[in-house]
């Protein structure tokens, strides 16, 4: 009996201690994968929201947005470095015991325009800066890419991206996925002969959108209202009614390499025309708001008749050089190329998915030219060079000139230290029974600026991730895990 106590006894008291050593390592292992401040994160967040909801709706300038974030920065005592470029940068040495250890360097785009629409993103980072675990050399930038030309990413210092460095783009998008490569992107430029003439019209119609919301040029060309397509809209109208019409003038708001955000033309007409054309334009603006009206508040779509013969345009385009430019902008528009059936579609593509974009991101109409600016977007040099065939084939029948500028190559990472190790540290911080919660491997069907990164330094191994806002934390908290865990023997 005293035996069978005994032994009970030994067993309870085993029991027992298995039962403090789990609870302790339960302990332990959740303070070290539960590393971000999720206060912090928050705080910065509604931060950025609140200004969203202002009267304002948004941040009004690169400097304002700039201004908001070392602010922030100085009411916690960061330390950080505006450089010449205009980026944010929290650099923190290593430890000593990890002075060894591959720098991590973490970057998100700073771009005044978009800046409400990446709040997590944004906040992931200051929160990711605010961190205080011990580590290697970490640095968090903010990167200035106004108007997306990537102005920050060609002037920061390349000492941030070393041959050892782990580089993690961070932004916010529709879906979670981590990439290791996207699209390459080049310029060109049509060029029209223009010539003017004295106007033979006895009316003139003043069209002007503006209010437009610009974003990044990505595969959400269907859903940005596009002023460029509703101004050849209207080219192509008053053509196809053997109207006798004229283009007076036409500027367009230009947005570097984003989409643009207005458009002003003036169209002459006789006035027996004049009731046609209002009345089609009459549809555009409802058809207009209808689609963009609920989600764009100071989106205006509007024309005004001008049939004072004092006011009317002295001189307006020729009929040739209008007609010229109606039938170019009719077959070279702003559009996505998909993978067709005979395609080489990669392995973890589909046939219909985007291959090449396509966006004409200007128009300046000039006394004896009409300049045309337009941007492609390609997954490599073949599909990118489809697209600028069909563009040179409809300069030539169009009798245009077309050229040909500068580029920048694709992304490509074909290292997987980091994206395996990061895609390990995730599913191992995470719960990601559910499909929106998994990491997904993919790659970008538009450009980033990852392609900066890699031309300030090809050896430095460089990942995208794309947060769906929802999992901006866990995304964030798997950085902070995956930097603190470098160097380290055991992993958890």
């Amino acid at each position: 009996m005293n035996k069978l106590l005994k032994s009970n006894k030994f067993w309870i008291a085993l029991m027992l201690t298995a039962a403090l050593a789990v609870a302790g390592w339960s302990i332990y292992s959740s303070r070290n994968t539960k590393l971000l401040d999720k206060d912090a994160y928050k705080e910065f967040k509604d931060a950025v929201d609140e200004i969203a909801d202002s009267d304002k709706g948004g941040f009004e300038s690169q400097d304002e947005l700039r201004s908001f974030i070392t602010d922030w920065a100085d009411g916690y005592g960061l330390k950080y470095e505006v450089d010449k470029s205009g980026n944010i940068i929290f650099d923190k040495a290593p430890v000593k015991r990890k002075q060894n250890v591959t720098p991590t360097l973490v970057c998100v785009s700073m771009n005044y325009q978009t800046a409400t629409d990446n709040a997590q993103a944004y906040a992931s980072a200051a929160a990711i800066a605010l961190s205080e675990i011990e580590s290697g050399r970490q640095t968090v930038v903010f990167v200035d890419d106004e108007k997306n030309k990537g102005k920050g990413y060609k002037g920061l210092d390349p000492e941030y991206v070393s041959d050892s460095s782990k580089v993690i783009y961070l932004d916010k998008g529709s879906s979670l996925y981590l990439s290791t490569g996207s699209f390459e992107k080049r310029y060109s430029e049509f060029s029209v002969d223009a010539e003017r003439e004295d106007n033979v019209c006895d009316t003139a119609v003043r069209v002007t959108i503006k209010g437009i919301p610009s974003a990044v040029v990505t595969t959400n060309i269907s859903k940005q209202p596009d002023p460029i397509s509703a101004f050849s809209t209207l080219l192509t109208r008053l053509k196809s009614k053997s109207a006798i019409y004229r283009l007076a003038d036409v500027k367009i708001g230009s947005n570097g390499d984003m989409y643009p955000d207005s458009m002003e033309a003036t169209f002459v007409l006789n006035s027996y025309a004049l009731g046609s054309f209002t009345g089609y334009l009459d549809k555009r603006i409802k058809a207009w708001d209808k689609s963009y009206g609920k989600d764009m508040e100071d989106l205006e779509y509007s024309y005004e008749v001008i049939d004072d013969p004092a006011k009317l345009p002295e001189t307006t385009y020729t009929a040739a050089t209008t007609d010229t430019l109606a039938g170019l902008l009719y077959t070279v528009k702003s559009s996505l190329y998909k993978y067709g059936e005979n395609d080489a579609v990669p392995d973890n593509k589909e046939t219909g998915d985007v291959n090449a974009i396509n966006s004409i991101m200007d128009i300046k109409a000039g006394e004896d030219s009409i300049k045309i600016k337009v941007m492609t977007q390609g997954a490599d040099d073949m599909y990118t060079n489809r697209v600028i065939y069909d563009n040179k084939a409809a300069a030539e029948l169009y009798g245009c000139e077309y050229t040909e500028g500068s580029g920048i190559e694709r992304f490509e990472n074909d290292r997987d230290s980091l994206s395996l190790t990061y895609k390990k540290t995730y599913d191992k911080v995470n719960d990601n029974t559910t499909a929106d919660a998994a990491l997904k491997y993919d790659t970008d069907n538009f450009f980033t600026p990852c392609s900066y990164l890699a031309e300030l330094n090809d050896k430095a191994d460089i990942i995208h991730i794309r947060t769906n806002g929802a999992n901006a934390t866990k995304v964030a908290n798997t950085i902070l895990c995956y930097i603190k865990t470098k160097g380290n023997t055991s992993f958890f």
